[in-house]
C-alpha cells in the first residue's frame, strides 16, 4: 500500500469534514457556537497541512482541496451575515458550558496543531 496515497485520502476526508463543519456553523444559535464551528474548520485546514505532503499535490486532491476551501470561504460569508442577529451566549446554563468547552477544545486543538507545524518534533 502506498503511504502517500493513504495520506492523500485521509487529507481529502479531513478537507471534506472541515468544509462540512464550516458549512453548518452558520446554523448555530449563538455566537460562541458559531465561532466553535469556524475554529474547528480552521483546525482541519491546519491539520491538512500537517499530515498531507504538499510536494506531491496532483490530480484529484487539488480538486477536493479547492472545493473544500470554496465551501469554507462561502461559509465564512454566511457566518458574517448571521453574526449580528445572534446572542453571544445561550440562556441555559448547561448549553453555556457546552458552548464554552467546545470553543475551548477547538482553540486548544488549533494551538497544538499550529505548534506541531512550527516545531516538527512536538508530537514525538
Amino acid at each position: 500500500m502506498n503511504p502517500e496515497l493513504v495520506s492523500t485520502v485521509i487529507g481529502a476526508l479531513i478537507v471534506a469534514w472541515g468544509a462540512f463543519t464550516a458549512w453548518r456553523a452558520p446554523r448555530a444559535e449563538t455566537r460562541l457556537s458559531l465561532l466553535s464551528g469556524i475554529v474547528t474548520a480552521v483546525v482541519f485546514i491546519l491539520l491538512i497541512r500537517l499530515i498531507t505532503p504538499f510536494g506531491g499535490w496532483d490530480g484529484w486532491f487539488i480538486w477536493v482541496w479547492s472545493a473544500g476551501m470554496l465551501v469554507i470561504v462561502v461559509a465564512v460569508f454566511r457566518t458574517a451575515r448571521v453574526w449580528p442577529d445572534l446572542p453571544w451566549r445561550a440562556e441555559d446554563t448547561k448549553t453555556r458550558r457546552s458552548e464554552s468547552s467546545g470553543l475551548a477544545f477547538s482553540a486548544l486543538l488549533a494551538v497544538f496543531v499550529a505548534g506541531a507545524l512550527v516545531l516538527p518534533g512536538l508530537f514525538l
